[in-house]
C-alpha cells in the first residue's frame, strides 16, 4: 500500500510548528530590541536561514510528492550555505546580508507560492501560499530600498517574521487536525 503525500506531509506537521515558533521567536526579538548589534542581527537572521534551509532539506527528503522535491532540496541547501556565511561573520557581512535576506526571501517565497498553487492536495494551501507571497513582498521591499538602515531591516523582518511564524504555526495545526 502505497502511502499519499497528504499522509507524510501529516507525519511532519511538527516540523512546521518549531520553524513557525522560531519565527516568531526571532521576529519578536528584532522588534524588541532593533537597535541591538549588528552582529545579534545579522546572527539572527543567519540562524533562521540556516534553520529554515535544515527544515526545507527534511521536508524534500521526507515528505511531499516526489516531482516537487528537488526545489525543496535546493531552497534547502541554499538556505543552509547562506546561513552559514552569514552566521560566521554576522558583522562584516551585515551589508550583504540585507541582499541575501531579500534574495532568500524572494526565492523561498516564490516556491512556496507555487508549490501552493501547483499541489491542489497540500494541506494548509491557502496559508502556504499567503505565506510566499509575504515573503516575496519582504524580500521586494529590501530589494527596492537597499539604502534602508539595519534598524529598518531589523523592523521589515520582525514583522514578516512574526507574520510568517503565525502562518506556520496555523498550518502546522491544519495539518495535524486533517
Amino acid at each position: 500500500m502505497q502511502i499519499s503525500a497528504y499522509e507524510e506531509l501529516k507525519a511532519y506537521w511538527w516540523m512546521f510548528l518549531l520553524s513557525g515558533l522560531l519565527s516568531v521567536a526571532i521576529g519578536a526579538a528584532l522588534l524588541v530590541w532593533p537597535g541591538k548589534t549588528l552582529g545579534v542581527v545579522g546572527w539572527l537572521i543567519g540562524f533562521w536561514m540556516l534553520f529554515f534551509g535544515i527544515i526545507r532539506f527534511l521536508v524534500a527528503l521526507f515528505g511531499g510528492k516526489a516531482e516537487g522535491r528537488w526545489v525543496l532540496l535546493l531552497v534547502g541547501v541554499i538556505g543552509v550555505a547562506l546561513g552559514i556565511v552569514v552566521m560566521k561573520n554576522p558583522a562584516e557581512t551585515i551589508g550583504i546580508i540585507v541582499l541575501i535576506a531579500a534574495i532568500f526571501w524572494i526565492i523561498s517565497g516564490l516556491v512556496d507560492v507555487f508549490r501552493g498553487i501547483q499541489d491542489g492536495d497540500l494541506p494548509g494551501r491557502g496559508w502556504v501560499i499567503v505565506a510566499g507571497v509575504l515573503a516575496v513582498i519582504a524580500g521586494a521591499i529590501v530589494v527596492i530600498w537597499p539604502g534602508a538602515s539595519i534598524l529598518v531591516l531589523a523592523v521589515i523582518a520582525g514583522v514578516y517574521f512574526l507574520f510568517d511564524g503565525v502562518l506556520q504555526i496555523v498550518a502546522a495545526f491544519k495539518i495535524k487536525a486533517a
